[in-house]
């Protein structure tokens, strides 16, 4: 049986003790996989890792254009955030001439998730205006100063519904809410989801949006 060629991943950050434990593990049963974890985060130190180890694979955020021109057997690039928006023209320019897959990896989808719906809370909750208004020592201004907005009965709408929008779903599906959802192609939704959703398709939104931009509205003028 013919030896399996050796793939090497290269990080262009320092990830954790324990990140670097969980990705090991995750690689025992690849043999063939070489996880190489960079000594420091200086961008000579990854171009020299590059020109030593030829990876076929790279990990992390912001490659710069010399990185990625000087790994010339580069195949695929995992950006482990959520989003690979910053990425993209830097990507369009480079692949003109090889072929290299850009992967969004969904890494804090979750943490992303958490933030937003803490942002959220903290907005229906008035929390900036309690908080300032303890800290100056009142400790309750009656019901007339930011009384909270409830969250029950009302719509969530969901612009996308990508790793994060799928786990904000999840998070806020106990809160006795409805969720209009947005999504460029339903046909792709393979889980079951939280809750029932109203399913909105791009078409569906620019169709909602015609009619009353343009046929109902100027009637009322």
């Amino acid at each position: 049986m013919a030896k399996q060629e050796e793939i090497n991943v290269l990080c262009i950050w320092q990830p954790n003790d324990r990140l670097c434990e969980y990705l090991k593990n995750g690689l025992k049963e690849y043999p063939e996989v070489n996880l190489i974890v960079p000594y420091d985060t200086n961008e000579e130190t990854f171009i020299e890792f590059v020109k030593q180890y030829d990876p076929q694979i790279i990990m992390g955020w912001r490659p710069t254009k010399q990185l990625l021109e000087e790994a010339k057997n580069l195949k695929l690039f995992i950006n482990p955030g959520a989003g690979v928006q910053h990425l993209t023209p830097l990507f369009q320019e480079i692949t003109k001439q090889r072929e290299i897959v850009l992967v969004n990896g969904h890494g804090n989808a979750y943490f992303t998730a958490q933030h937003t719906v803490a942002l959220l809370l903290a907005l229906t909750n008035k929390i900036l205006l309690h908080d300032s208004w303890m800290r100056q020592g009142f400790w309750r201004r009656g019901d007339t100063h930011a009384a909270s907005l409830p969250l029950r009965d009302r719509t969530i709408g969901l612009l996308g519904y990508g790793a994060v929008n799928q786990n904000v779903h999840k998070f806020l599906s106990s809160f006795d809410v409805d969720f209009a959802v947005l999504r460029r192609d339903w046909d792709k939704q393979t889980t079951i989801l939280p809750t029932p959703v109203e399913k909105y398709t791009f078409n569906k939104l620019l169709s909602i949006q015609y009619f009353f931009n343009v046929r109902v509205l100027p009637q009322f003028f």
